[in-house]
């Protein structure tokens, strides 16, 4: 298990230097595709986010207090409600330079990502209050989604006499 490599390391600087994710980005597509291409989810699903312990040496190590495991690899996962079977999912890398692997990291586009392969299948999509916003149910509403979500108090989207 020590020797096991995903990747061609002849070619792995290069691809460093536009990837954070490159020694596993291979692995990491093939297995969101087979998940993908293995199950159709039902009609709820969940977007969050999830810390896997890990402590190796990696460059975008999440420290998150509030979970179990303090330290580890972010990932956001859209899974099915009902029997949590991860069908997309993304690993948390921090700020990609500029090139092909640079993405948005803010939660509208996270979720926007995340859904792409749903969309007109007029699935119901739950967040928490960190995903949640107008905007966005707007989006996933004109894609063929529902949205159910929290909403923090403080979003400009809601009308004052809501506020309690």
């Amino acid at each position: 298990m020590r020797c096991i490599r995903f990747d061609d390391i002849s070619t792995r600087t290069d691809r460093v230097k536009n990837d954070k994710l490159a020694p596993i980005r291979d692995l990491l597509n093939c297995f969101v595709i087979n998940s993908q291409q293995s199950y159709s989810p039902g009609e709820f699903t969940t977007i969050d986010e999830m810390l896997v312990a890990f402590r190796g040496r990696c460059g975008f190590i999440q420290y998150m207090d509030k979970k179990p495991a303090k330290y580890g690899l972010k990932m956001y996962a859209l899974c099915d409600a009902r029997t949590f079977y991860t069908y997309n999912l993304e690993i948390y890398c921090g700020k990609q330079d500029t090139g092909p692997f640079a993405t948005s990291n803010k939660p509208y586009d996270i979720v926007t990502r995340l859904t792409e392969p749903i969309q007109k299948s007029k699935q119901n999509v739950t967040t928490d209050n960190w995903f949640s916003s107008y905007p966005l149910a707007e989006n996933l509403l004109k894609n063929g989604l529902t949205f159910m979500g929290t909403l923090k108090k403080n979003k400009k989207e809601i009308p004052p006499e809501f506020i309690v």
